[in-house]
């Protein structure tokens, strides 16, 4: 009996000493354990040794760590875990706050989430990071290789690290946090001086191509793609400007497509467009990002992103940037476009001011005197270049030819092709002329030297002073009119068609006698289409009846009342066309 005492007594003081030296043991690898967590608060650094020290040992081939990161927990380090789950994230924030094991029994499970992902990583046991009364998350362990449960003594091994690790995981975590924020507040510096200095290129040019280049480059440079396309609106049609290698084909059905379509209101994946055909569209040609261009408003076009080189997703402050960048360029863009229409609009004035140059040169400077007659001519301009035309030639002593005309269209062309017109005039008046072959001339030279788009209203007649007759034609112009001493009116209306329609083209000529008081006058469509702010035409008899109530004056003052008439009638509203009169009245 004695024996058995001392046998138990002996036994029992070396258990406790055992025990005593296991946790003396315990106590210094946690100690070292705790060194070593403290020697930095690299987040990345802290995780790697809170995971793999009691994975190696206690010979564990699996693990994992998870951390709740801005309000989701997510599976931030793995060992031995497929690529899935090693990024998986947890839609619960229930997480246990003691010791976890898996329960197979779905009964019994009171974290289900937690327990399928444990399941399916094939992890045994999770030891919960606490600090403050918060968990910070979880570290998952699965099974020792030798089969064996998790002792008592390991529990409170893992315990106890978890313990020791929760607050450095807290320091490591806002360390990190601040880490993320300088890492963002770098990137928006250099974004802002990546801006300022495409803002300083794009506001240095007004060429669109170059403006174009410099967005091309800045797209490819800060976003990393090889592959883009921009899309300028062009005439209510949106046109493909660059395209980065992207197929043509694609691009031109994406250009109507887009042309068919709401635009968005500000840049948006390519999977996210409306429409699953669009989306589908994209999604073929690999197109991950769509940039509406927009300017108060107005769409100016798009701009087409493919994947960047290194295969990631365009983050959220990619498409910050994207967005301000865009909107600089639309700006630059419709700038180039306001100097482009400013350019052209100063063109056209300079275009104007050579035709109006020109047509002065075409009017006589002074009229001839003649025997017996008062004559007068007047051409009140428009805002517009036209192409009206007025002359008086002397051909011998006695005869006279008097032409009025007016030219399709406005501008330059218009009065190049009077030009050419009087040019062709004054050589066949001859003392010999023929009037009707003369007009048929000058319609066939007309015809050959304009498109069909082009014609010559005309009238021309020849007096007599001296047999006081009048022989004309009249080549599709306003009919002038004759009015007689009793106020009655005539029509010159025979001749045929406006010269440059068909060549070869036989015109007719009409003769009348000319009496005392008889009064001719001839007149361009800018008299009788003359316009009010309510888009109504003057008309011909407002035109007739003021001419048999002024007959008894000069011509001068009958064509001043005339254009009196005309400005009163149109009360400051601007006329598209030239006003051209050219009168003589028969004085003995």
């Amino acid at each position: 009996m004695a024996q058995l005492l001392d046998y138990l007594s002996e036994k029992y003081q070396k258990d406790s000493l055992d025990e005593v030296n296991r946790r003396l043991l315990e106590l210094s690898s946690l100690f070292e354990i705790s060194q070593l967590l403290n020697e930095s608060l690299d987040l990345k650094r802290v995780l790697n040794n809170i995971l793999f020290i009691p994975m190696g040992r206690m010979m564990i081939a699996r693990g994992a760590i998870v951390l709740n990161r801005n309000g989701r927990y997510q599976t931030v380090m793995t060992k031995g875990l497929s690529e899935e789950l090693a990024s998986y994230e947890f839609e619960t924030v229930d997480f246990p706050e003691s010791y976890f094991e898996r329960a197979d029994d779905k009964k019994n499970n009171a974290y289900p989430e937690l327990n399928k992902y444990a399941a399916e990583a094939k992890l045994q046991v999770g030891i919960p990071f606490i600090s403050n009364n918060q968990c910070l998350g979880i570290m998952l362990f699965g099974a020792k290789l030798n089969k064996a449960d998790f002792s008592t003594e390991e529990k409170d091994f893992l315990g106890s690290l978890a313990n020791l690790a929760a607050t450095t995981i807290e320091n490591a975590l806002k360390v990190d946090e601040i880490q993320q924020i300088n890492h963002q507040l770098d990137n928006k510096i250099q974004e802002l001086g990546t801006l300022f200095d495409i803002g300083k290129g794009l506001s240095s040019t007004l060429e669109l191509p170059e403006i174009l280049n410099l967005l091309g480059f800045a797209l490819m440079g800060q976003m990393f793609i090889t592959r883009y396309a921009i899309l300028l609106k062009s005439e209510n049609e949106l046109s493909p400007y660059v395209n980065k290698g992207f197929n043509d084909s694609f691009i031109d059905d994406t250009a109507a497509k887009l042309s068919d379509m709401t635009p968005p209101d500000s840049i948006i994946p390519a999977d996210k467009i409306k429409g699953k055909v669009l989306q589908r569209h994209f999604d073929k040609n690999d197109v991950q990002v769509v940039i509406p261009m927009q300017h108060q408003s107005q769409m100016r076009g798009y701009i087409l992103l493919g994947s960047k080189i290194s295969k990631k997703p365009f983050e959220k402050e990619d498409l910050e940037f994207l967005t301000t960048l865009v909107s600089q360029a639309v700006i630059s863009l419709e700038n180039a476009r306001l100097f482009k229409e400013a350019l052209e609009k100063q063109r056209m004035e300079e275009e104007l001011n050579v035709a109006r140059n020109i047509q002065r040169k075409l009017l006589p400077k002074t009229l001839p005197e003649i025997p017996g007659y008062d004559i007068h001519g007047v051409n009140n301009s428009s805002k517009q270049v036209g192409g009206d035309y007025f002359d008086v030639i002397k051909i011998d002593e006695n005869r006279y030819a008097l032409a009025i005309a007016d030219v399709s269209g406005k501008g330059v062309p218009a009065s190049l092709l009077m030009a050419n017109m009087q040019a062709g005039l004054r050589v066949l008046m001859t003392p010999d002329v023929d009037l009707a072959q003369a007009v048929g001339t000058i319609n066939t030279l007309i015809h050959s030297n304009t498109d069909l788009d082009k014609f010559i209203t005309f009238f021309i007649g020849i007096l007599d002073a001296e047999k006081h007759t009048f022989n004309y034609v009249n080549a599709g112009h306003n009919n002038p009119f004759v009015v007689t001493r009793k106020r009655d009116i005539s029509f010159l209306d025979i001749g045929g068609i406006l010269l440059g329609i068909m060549p070869g083209y036989a015109y007719k000529t009409g003769l009348i006698d000319l009496s005392v008081g008889d009064l001719v006058i001839t007149y361009t469509d800018g008299v009788n289409e003359a316009i009010n702010r309510e888009g109504e035409e003057w008309g011909e008899e407002p035109l007739y009846d003021l001419v048999k109530s002024q007959r008894d004056r000069s011509v001068k003052e009958i064509d001043d009342a005339i254009l009196l008439a005309i400005d009163a009638f149109a009360a400051g509203e601007p006329q598209a066309d030239d006003v051209t009169i050219l009168s003589i009245k028969r004085l003995k």
